[in-house]
């Protein structure tokens, strides 16, 4: 699901990039090849001009003229301005695309709806200080929208996009475990100072998927409880159920989150190591970056300089005196403090390793840092060089600053590095040596074993390798309609245009239900006993399905976490 802060995102990129009145030259996309008074009206926009966009929780508002468009992004949807010509391949096929006269605007897998602007206007008017993206959201509004749904239960409150728009599932796990509630407590149950807390977590994560959504960082390693199989504070496992009046995908810890919130003492919570202490207006913490401790630019060249540079590098023109905007917390409590999130470190690496790479197209340089905090061994005879990082490239034959010829350069750049390393972590103890990061390049990608938590294709340990790469296959599951729909099979780990046609079934060990079917492995998502247990049932559909039951063992895909 496309939460607040993504659609937030996508009509700031509008805003920022298409100009206001600009023509409708031309509309298309899957909806307007549909022959009906619904998708013909779409062509009535042709002639009118763009006048504004504006976003409302979930929702996208594009204003032309007196009427509007509305669309949602659903669990999937996106959007792309200037799309590049390319060959359309199945499933890519834009909804609606609108060519205005110098900008083209696509959006793909969203519900698009016609709407007058004077309606859509006043709406976001009523409710821009409820939305938790919002820039005017206002605490004290919020806090009343939640007591007044005394009857409900904390998880319904919280996907109520009447009561909080833009917050999503994501959110309202995290928020619920930063608040210490179980997602089942009624609203009725809280204190006023406890529906302050929930609050202002619920925020606090929003601005935190905000900045990770808008830097490119990883959201995934903010994750406390969300497709996790231990909980981040206390190790127990994660609960995972269908809870609420929708039924929503529900995961919290039952040590850490109280059924009774007369236990949760909110002084006693550890705060989450990211935005707590931002929106409590405790600007003291060392998890926000001070305003020194920020690179700057020159106003005449652009040269970025050092934090520390009083005047610029290049023409010596003076650092710009930093002006302090007057903006109050309760409204806006977007700033422009740099948040120093658990992946990154403000802060100059112990010891760096300069090799310059000669190529094709010249010679760049490439920086290796090491990041490592453990302490040297004292009889190390690597402690007597000064540097064990100098003193690994030392025995290399890689010095700073020195040129790696021939054939040895593309070893860096494609893992020669890691494969020296290899070698040379059979003669020296792994506590003495640890490998250096690149500088140059971040992999924001979840780790192998946190590809079952984040929605990412899960390779057991027995998985077969596919015949043509010698590679670990991945469980994947079958989607499509069919009789098959819901089989597991492996199939070739390596993206769409490389892989090869490696196929394997990874259910043929599954018993056969009383139809002669293969049958299909669910889980338990009810609350009690068997919470999180797998079984083999009928792959047929609801009310063609025989009573075939059967508990299953250990086995391919077992190991998946619930909602994955």
């Amino acid at each position: 699901m496309v939460e607040g802060p993504g659609c937030t995102l996508n009509g700031e990129k509008i805003r920022s990039k298409v100009k206001t009145g600009q023509e409708v030259k031309q509309v298309r996309g899957s909806l307007t090849n549909k022959n009906n008074s619904e998708t013909n009206a779409f062509h009535g926009f042709l002639g009118c001009q763009y006048t504004g966009v504006e976003t409302l929780g979930k929702e996208l508002f594009m204003y032309f003229g007196s009427r509007a468009l509305r669309l949602h992004f659903g669990m999937n949807g996106s959007m792309s301005l200037n799309p590049a010509q390319r060959k359309v391949t199945t499933g890519s096929a834009a909804v609606l695309e609108i060519h205005l006269t110098n900008d083209t605007v696509a959006f793909f897998d969203s519900t698009v709806e016609i709407r007058l602007t004077e309606d859509c206007k006043q709406k976001v008017r009523a409710m821009e200080s409820l939305d938790v993206c919002s820039s005017k959201f206002s605490f004290s509004r919020s806090e009343e929208a939640v007591r007044s749904q005394s009857s409900r239960m904390l998880c319904d409150v919280l996907l109520d996009q009447a009561v909080m728009p833009g917050v999503g599932n994501i959110i309202k796990n995290e928020a619920l475990f930063d608040s210490g509630f179980h997602p089942a407590v009624k609203v009725q149950l809280l204190t006023d100072k406890q529906i302050n807390h929930l609050v202002k977590m619920t925020r606090d994560f929003t601005l935190l998927f905000y900045k990770c959504r808008k830097t490119g960082s990883a959201l995934y390693k903010h994750y406390k409880v969300y497709k996790r199989p231990q909980c981040d504070r206390c190790s127990h496992a994660i609960t995972v159920c269908r809870l609420g009046d929708n039924g929503r995908m529900t995961y919290f810890c039952e040590r850490c989150q109280k059924g009774d919130p007369t236990g949760v003492d909110i002084s006693q919570l550890p705060p989450r190591n990211s935005l707590i202490s931002w929106t409590y207006n405790e600007r003291t913490s060392d998890d926000v970056a001070k305003k020194e401790e920020e690179d700057w630019a020159c106003q005449l060249c652009t040269l970025i300089n050092q934090p520390t540079a009083k005047a610029c590098d290049a023409c010596r023109t003076p650092k710009p005196e930093a002006h302090k905007d007057d903006i109050s917390t309760e409204v806006s409590p977007f700033t422009a403090d740099l948040i120093k999130h658990p992946c990154n470190a403000f802060k100059k690496p112990g010891e760096e390793l300069k090799v310059n790479w000669r190529s094709a197209f010249g010679t760049s340089t490439l920086v290796f840092s090491d990041m490592s905090k453990k302490p040297k061994p004292v009889n190390s005879p690597l402690s007597l060089a000064g540097s064990h990082l100098n003193s690994l490239a030392a025995a290399r034959g890689l010095y700073k600053n020195s040129f790696c010829q021939g054939t040895t350069s593309p070893n860096y750049a494609s893992g020669g590095w890691q494969k020296q390393s290899a070698e040379l972590s059979k003669r020296e103890s792994l506590a003495s040596y640890s490998h250096p990061s690149k500088k140059m390049r971040i992999d924001h990608s979840p780790s192998p074993s946190n590809k079952a938590q984040n929605g990412a294709p899960n390779s057991g340990p027995s998985a077969p390798c596919c015949a043509s790469h010698c590679r670990p296959a991945v469980l994947r599951v079958v989607h499509k309609e069919g009789e098959n729909k819901g089989r597991q099979f492996y199939s070739c780990s390596l993206p769409r245009e490389t892989k090869c046609n490696f196929f394997e079934w990874a259910d043929l060990h599954f018993p056969f239900c009383h139809h002669g079917k293969r049958c299909l492995m669910r889980t338990v998502l009810k609350l009690g006993p068997n919470n999180g247990r797998n079984f083999y049932t009928c792959s047929f559909q609801k009310g063609k399905q025989c009573d075939f039951f059967q508990w299953a063992e250990n086995g391919p895909g077992v190991s998946i976490l619930p909602g994955s």
